[in-house]
């Protein structure tokens, strides 16, 4: 079996196929070349599918990096960009905010302020749901599950309408949030004493 050399340039035993030269002749049944075909025809035939295959190798290598630097950069700007839908909705509750707090208090009644502040309030909420983000309120009196986005902060003697019911919620000290099944913050609440 003939040796294909990898630097033709330093091995004395090819010679250059002259420019022009015909093809190999056909390989037999058995992948041997035919009698009729000369040795340097077969070389150089031999070199020229080593350097077509190099180059279709490099030139997918190059693809491949060049489509993964692409998809890192597409990556990237996702991760910069990924709360723009977020951050455009809640725009309108701060525009809302500016407008309340640019009211002179002097001249203002506190029941409007407070209504003003309930629309606002309102207003955050619903941009919230939109993106699907849900409260964590459990009410006085619901069971205590640290599963459910629960977090007991301290413990209180059980009102009397509550005694026996086990581990309760006794007092909610700040409102939990998830988004989808993801617990953001979870509900701080004073559970009973058991």
């Amino acid at each position: 079996m003939t040796r294909i050399p990898i630097d033709d340039s330093n091995d004395p035993n090819v010679t250059p196929a002259p420019e022009g030269s015909p093809e190999p002749a056909a390989q037999g049944e058995h992948g041997q070349q035919g009698a009729a075909a000369p040795s340097g025809d077969v070389s150089a035939a031999l070199r020229a599918e080593r350097d077509d295959l190099y180059n279709r190798l490099a030139r997918t290598t190059a693809d491949f990096k060049n489509s993964q630097k692409r998809l890192q950069a597409e990556f990237d700007q996702r991760v910069v960009y990924a709360n723009q839908s977020l951050i455009k909705s809640l725009l309108p509750v701060i525009d809302n905010f500016e407008r309340a707090l640019a009211v002179d208090a002097a001249k203002t009644d506190a029941k409007v302020m407070l209504k003003g502040l309930q629309l606002v309030h309102d207003q955050w909420i619903s941009v919230l749901k939109q993106q699907q983000v849900a409260e964590i309120a459990p009410a006085p009196g619901d069971p205590f599950d640290a599963t459910a986005g629960m977090e007991a902060v301290m413990q209180q003697p059980a009102p009397p309408e509550l005694a026996g019911k086990g581990q309760v919620v006794v007092q909610l000290f700040a409102k939990g949030y998830k988004l989808g099944d993801r617990v953001l913050r979870p509900a701080q609440v004073a559970v009973s004493q058991s």
